[in-house]
């Protein structure tokens, strides 16, 4: 994958030809990286957040130009752009806040004289790896506590988001990020590798499970740091004294929003058999006046490419042919694109909930509807799941719900509410094959990007 032509999946547009990075500049990139990383460390807390809130200031100043970036590099409604744009200027101004935190702690000591003080300090060299599918608070959710814990870092996008990514990178030169501290390298799988099995420190990994096993995989001669927020295909609920109503429009919210190309998708729809066929009716009801296509005022965008879509209509062709019955949502949006990357939203009946097919990740427009008859079922039904990432549980019984959360297996459950819906503030991540324990977001990404230091100092009593 020397270089590319990135095209856009709304009109098969080129949108520019980029250059990979080769492993040997990866090479050059992390004897750079290291090289800068000491005075970046040796500025402090204070100040690395100072340039961090210019950063978020000069994001601000771009938005026209990234969301539209990401409009055409990924075929998302320009309005989830924007409102992702200001979730990565919150983790900015977030992370610049913590310069002003208190930092470490003091420990009691039963030796006389000695006093001990642990303090946080970076890895050194992070390697960041990030997914197409919201990139901008892909970048952020990374980038800023990496630099904030005093690492330098290497970012490298997905190969569908390059431009945005670019000028992301840009925008934080031009803050006050020095050029060595903060790199970008291109590419696909081989660029990768060449940076999980660099001489990096850390590497922190967003993408799906098998990716996730290969980055662990490469990184297993080493002791360097892994970070892994892995995929996921989440259950929603629906308890049999649930708002049906408004179970409906969650789910659809949790299932096709961003089409449906979200970690914490709720693909997998759980209803109690009592309401089941009440659920049923609403749900194509509500989602009959959908609509789908590339104009920006869709509900329903493009994947990113073609051959997503491809995957998709064989996986759905695939459930067809195991007695499943496929129900196409929504208005198709007549506006004579030549997209090849836009799928019809789906949602999928009759399948087993603990087959190949009712488990899998779709990472699409597609929702799987299932039937359960106690809370114990629905709890077996999930467990069953390789994943375990989120969940959410639907019922007017808090004690129920408590009941149903406490069983649960994933790393952000919601009660009531949507099985999506991250905040900059909140760690999210999962369990599972979902991810490797460590965490995203919130200021405990702080902890993820830095390591303890113990220092003790003798006196005379």
């Amino acid at each position: 994958m020397p270089q590319w032509d990135k095209l856009s999946p709304l009109d098969g547009a080129s949108l520019g030809v980029v250059e990979a990075t080769t492993p040997s500049e990866v090479s050059a990139m992390v004897v750079t990286a290291r090289d800068a990383q000491l005075a970046w460390q040796n500025l402090g807390l204070t100040a690395r957040g100072k340039i961090i809130r210019r950063a978020a200031e000069e994001l601000a100043l771009e938005t026209d130009a990234l969301a539209r970036l990401v409009r055409e590099e990924t075929g998302k409604q320009s309005s989830l752009a924007h409102g992702e744009l200001a979730a990565a200027i919150e983790m900015a101004e977030m992370m610049a806040a913590y310069g002003r935190f208190a930092s470490g702690a003091l420990f009691p000591s039963a030796i006389p004289g000695r006093q001990i003080r642990v303090e946080r300090v970076p890895h050194g060299v992070a390697a960041l790896i990030v997914a197409f599918n919201t990139p901008l608070p892909n970048y952020a959710w990374k980038v800023f506590p990496a630099l904030m814990a005093g690492n330098s870092a290497i970012l490298k996008p997905s190969p569908h988001t390059p431009l945005s990514a670019q000028l992301f990178v840009d925008v934080l030169h031009r803050s006050g990020v020095p050029h060595g501290v903060l790199q970008i390298a291109q590419g696909g799988a081989e660029t990768a590798q060449a940076l999980v099995t660099g001489d990096v420190n850390l590497v922190s990994f967003t993408g799906s499970y098998d990716a996730g096993v290969a980055v662990s995989e490469a990184a297993a001669g080493s002791l360097k740091k892994i970070i892994l927020e892995l995929g996921g295909s989440n259950p929603l609920i629906v308890c049999d004294d649930a708002n049906i109503a408004q179970a409906v429009t969650t789910a659809l919210q949790s299932a096709y929003s961003n089409a449906g190309q979200r970690c914490a998708a709720g693909s997998r729809i759980l209803v109690n058999e009592k309401v089941y066929e009440a659920f049923r009716s609403e749900f194509l009801q509500q989602s009959d006046s959908w609509t789908w296509g590339t104009s920006d005022d869709v509900l329903v965008s493009t994947l990113v490419d073609s051959e997503s879509a491809k995957k998709v209509e064989k996986y759905l062709t695939a459930c067809e042919a195991g007695g499943a019955v496929v129900h196409r949502l929504g208005k198709g949006v007549n506006d004579s694109s030549p997209s090849t990357a836009l799928v019809q939203p789906a949602l999928v009946e009759g399948l087993d909930a603990k087959s190949d097919l009712g488990l899998q990740e779709i990472f699409a427009p597609v929702a799987r509807l299932f039937s359960f008859s106690t809370d114990e079922q629905a709890i077996d039904i999930v467990s069953a799941s390789p994943y375990g990432l989120t969940a959410a549980v639907w019922t007017r019984d808090i004690n129920r719900a408590e009941r149903m959360v406490g069983a649960l297996p994933a790393g952000v459950v919601s009660i009531n509410g949507p099985t999506h819906g991250a905040e900059i503030n909140i760690p999210f991540g999962g369990m599972k094959s979902s991810g490797n324990g460590t965490r995203d977001a919130g200021v405990q990404a702080i902890e993820e990007y830095s390591q303890l230091r113990t220092i003790s100092t003798f006196f005379e009593a």
